[in-house]
């Protein structure tokens, strides 16, 4: 039974409350959809950063995570071994495309480069991709307050979409990033916490629970097998993960929109470096905890879950202190209410900006859009909360998140490489390369068995492949038409582009100027990082 006190419900209604109207204020000043998506392009870098890190640590995270550890030890981490690798790719490919292109959505720059049927698809895939994810991080702190209370899930579905939504409808992406950085530090401290606890209640302290994982297998992590079957294996998550996540991170509205709201390019480069180095410790973190309550409930008893999603809030109520376990708690919800409003706020961008604005009402007034745009999250909450309802069935909730978009990320990510990396490339190409990486990861799902990581992989090599065979039957795009859109002119003119970011914030120095270009060397430095990364997790093995 749930030890969940009256204190912890106090702290956990204050908390929400508190969280709420903190994010409620940035609303105040918003008077345009720049401040509404892209918070006037003024969030600094580190701020950016740790708001990525506390999506990535979010509600699916905190409770998908230990589940996933107590399950099967390390093996997950190679899911994420790849993101260093993947932000290195989008520093020195695709985010300084999107400064010099000035858009709101990732997808505008494919109009610009391929045509509105390009921006038009990739736009709907995202609607449908991250609508449909959106149900599941709305589900994953549903399913928390529903073990805390005992309530039925969907009451506390349709509560929690209440919440999010009325406070989605109000921040704006500002409140989205600031208060990430308050429930980021609150996740980690209820993960130390958690950590403290387990190890002076298990008789031995670490060297007895790391015997027992090392016994267990749990800290191998690194499997070198070449076959494809093998879910976790090192080369499904270097290869399929990269496609992973330098598709979610670059191509994926949810995620670019807070890279757009830093104030140069280099700050939104910092802010990928951050969410580089720091997303696979907290990786390792929360599937530590998992291991730590396979040696915990392997000394006190079977917890009794039917569902791994629940293990680690049953035990954050049923063994941390009155009061701790109400903060820890209502970290998740402030988790959760952060995902949700990150993801409806970039649906309502994509919504607005790439269909309502171009198909429904042009040239209307800002403030027009600003409300469009406030009723376009209220439909989003709406949407999401429906799929809630059938996220149950889907397993482990953060698996559940990346396996939805693995049937679109690579596909959209291959449209990308194709606009950036190719000149010959036309809309006509582009459009069918989508359908064909679409089909072919529908393809590999249903008549081979591999690891669903490589999805991502397949998707984006049949998409290139395909779109720019496809591209030679039409006619070559003109010259004039490419200029300042692909790899080939990134840097006839950093400076004036540069100087004319400058203008939405301070000043640039030609000392920063030169800073901008000292860049070049962070992708170098993030691949050392991940070779640091692959001897550490081998020496563990060890153990």
């Amino acid at each position: 039974m749930s030890q969940f006190t009256m204190l912890d419900y106090v702290v956990l209604v204050v908390y929400i409350l508190g969280i709420a109207w903190f994010g409620a204020r940035f609303g105040k000043n918003q008077n345009t959809t720049k401040d509404y998506f892209l918070g006037g392009r003024s969030i600094p870098w580190w701020a950016i950063g740790l708001s990525v890190m506390a999506t990535q640590a979010s509600a699916i995270t905190f409770i998908g995570a230990p589940g996933w550890g107590y399950e099967g030890g390390l093996e997950r981490i190679n899911t994420f071994i790849n993101v260093p690798l993947a932000m290195a790719f989008l520093i020195a490919t695709i985010v300084p495309f999107f400064y010099r292109a000035e858009v709101y959505t990732a997808y505008e720059y494919l109009e610009r480069r391929f045509g509105a049927g390009t921006r038009t698809l990739s736009a709907a895939l995202f609607l449908v991709a991250r609508g449909l994810a959106t149900g599941v991080v709305l589900y994953a702190p549903a399913l928390v307050l529903s073990v805390v209370t005992g309530w039925d899930i969907k009451i506390t579905i349709i509560l929690m979409a209440v919440i999010a939504v009325s406070y989605t409808v109000l921040g704006g992406i500002s409140a989205v990033i600031w208060t990430d950085v308050i429930q980021m530090f609150v996740l980690w401290l209820g993960a130390a916490i958690s950590i403290v606890v387990i190890l002076v209640k298990v008789p031995g302290g670490m060297s007895s629970i790391l015997a027992s994982a090392s016994d267990a297998g749990m800290l191998q992590s690194l499997n070198f097998s070449f076959d494809l079957s093998i879910e976790y294996s090192v080369w499904a998550g270097v290869i399929g993960g990269f496609f992973l996540h330098a598709a979610y991170f670059g191509t994926d509205q949810s995620q670019i929109q807070r890279v757009l709201t830093s104030k140069s390019i280099r700050e939104s480069k910092l802010s990928l470096v951050l969410s580089g180095v720091l997303l696979i410790p907290q990786m390792l973190l929360f599937l530590f905890i998992g291991i730590l309550l396979f040696a915990f409930y392997r000394t006190f008893g079977d917890p009794n879950v039917d569902n791994l999603n629940e293990l680690f809030p049953l035990f954050v109520v049923n063994q941390l202190p009155a009061g701790i376990s109400g903060l820890i708690i209502a970290g998740v919800f402030a988790a959760a209410m952060s995902s949700l409003d990150s993801a409806l706020n970039s649906l309502s961008a994509v919504s607005i900006r790439d269909f309502y604005g171009q198909f429904v009402k042009k040239n209307a007034t800002d403030q027009h859009y600003l409300k469009a745009s406030r009723w376009a999250t209220i439909f989003w909450g709406i949407y999401a909360t429906i799929f809630a309802f059938f996220a149950a069935n889907l397993g482990p909730v953060i698996e559940a998140v990346n396996k939805i978009g693995s049937y679109f990320y690579g596909a959209l990510l291959g449209v990308f490489i194709l606009a950036i990396f190719t000149k010959r490339t036309n809309g006509v190409g582009a459009v069918t390369g989508i359908i064909a990486g679409m089909l072919s990861v529908w393809g590999v799902t249903q008549f081979a068995e591999v690891s669903w990581l490589y999805n991502n992989f397949v998707g984006a090599i049949v998409s290139v492949g395909v779109g720019y065979v496809v591209s030679f039957i039409g006619a070559k795009p003109k010259a004039e038409k490419l200029a300042g859109l692909t790899l080939f002119d990134l840097d006839d003119d950093i400076q004036e582009v540069l100087k004319a970011r400058s203008e939405a914030a301070s000043s640039l120095s030609d000392e920063e100027i030169e800073e901008e270009r000292r860049t070049s060397k962070w992708p170098i430095y993030l691949v050392g990082y991940f070779v640091v990364v692959m001897i550490v997790l081998y020496l563990i093995g060890l153990i």
